[in-house]
């Protein structure tokens, strides 16, 4: 390959195409890898929004609601949780409102409190228009 001359133009275009395949696929890598944080990071936002509304759904649970809780369940709105000054920011990442509601449950001596909320680009699964 090395000559008195240096590299050859041949030479030259086989070493350039392999830098250029690893190159390609290190931006593949680092492309991949940065959708996946920032889906990761999203999750866990809309996470955060659900358990804090939760949160206040078991404080209103606690301190207000004065019915018995069965395996039926309860729809909590936000506006319930309003009227107790109890309600979350429901807000995406953007800064676009969203809607939510909890329902409450309880079987065999145990609460069950699950947040659904819907935004923009992110809806819980089992979220159903109706109920909020």
């Amino acid at each position: 390959m090395l000559n008195k001359h240096g590299w050859g133009l041949r030479e030259m275009l086989v070493l350039s195409g392999i830098l250029v395949l690893f190159l390609i696929i290190a931006i593949y890598y680092i492309f991949s890898l940065y959708q996946e944080l920032d889906l990761e990071v999203t999750e866990n936002y809309y996470s955060d929004l659900e358990e804090r509304l939760e949160n206040n759904a078991r404080v209103y649970l606690d301190d207000y609601y004065e019915g018995n809780l069965d395996s039926d369940g309860i729809t909590i709105t936000r506006s319930v949780l309003r009227s107790y000054d109890l309600d979350v920011n429901l807000e995406d990442d953007h800064g676009n409102s969203c809607s939510g509601y909890v329902i409450a449950s309880k079987t065999h001596g145990e609460e069950y409190i699950d947040a659904y909320i819907s935004c923009r680009e992110y809806t819980t699964e089992g979220y159903e228009d109706w109920r909020s």
